[in-house]
């Protein structure tokens, strides 16, 4: 898979195959409907950020909220598909109510690749299964954070830091190609 990664990264950025990222950009993720209805059936609310021509679909999902005494913890997953090639990134969220006196924010909150709630463990076990018999391949969190030298970040992007990354390049239109390159 790390393979499969470089070399599309070498194609669309260092060989300039911009025409192929906007294929694949403006092509229907077909597992869309059968990913959403999975997570359905477990009775999870579920969310498709589609910006119709674009690199990547999000699935957000969110978890009933957890209330004991004055503790209040909601729970989601991000699951981040490429249309790019055939890769999938998951995250999963927590945010606590912040009830310390002498807090500095309203709440507490963290990410990371581990589930923090068996619920999560649950569908993330469905989805992954699904995605790979779908011919996907999971990317960690430290994979999708792998710079990638050789390739100039636009003066007027700083969103993402100074660096391309493999989650800039595979799920990002970060030079507006699909803009840019009608």
């Amino acid at each position: 898979m790390e393979e499969l990664v470089l070399e599309t990264i070498n194609r669309i950025y260092h060989n300039k195959d911009y025409d192929f990222f906007k294929r694949q950009c403006e092509a229907e993720l077909i597992i869309t409907d059968d990913l959403v209805r999975l997570i359905e059936y477990e009775e999870f609310k579920v969310m498709v950020q589609d910006v119709g021509v674009g690199p990547s679909i999000r699935f957000a999902i969110d978890y009933p909220e957890f209330e004991k005494d004055e503790m209040k913890v909601s729970y989601s997953t991000m699951i981040d598909v490429s249309k790019i090639i055939p890769i999938f990134y998951v995250q999963h969220e927590f945010e606590v109510e912040n009830i310390d006196e002498n807090r500095m924010g309203p709440v507490l909150d963290g990410f990371g690749g581990q589930s923090y709630t068996m619920s999560q463990a649950d569908i993330y076990d469905k989805i992954v299964t699904f995605l790979e018999k779908q011919g996907y391949s999971e990317v960690s969190y430290a994979e999708m954070d792998i710079a990638i030298p050789d390739i100039k970040m636009p003066e007027d992007v700083w969103l993402f830091g100074p660096q391309f990354t493999v989650r800039t390049c595979l799920f990002h239109d970060i030079l507006d190609i699909c803009e840019l390159y009608d």
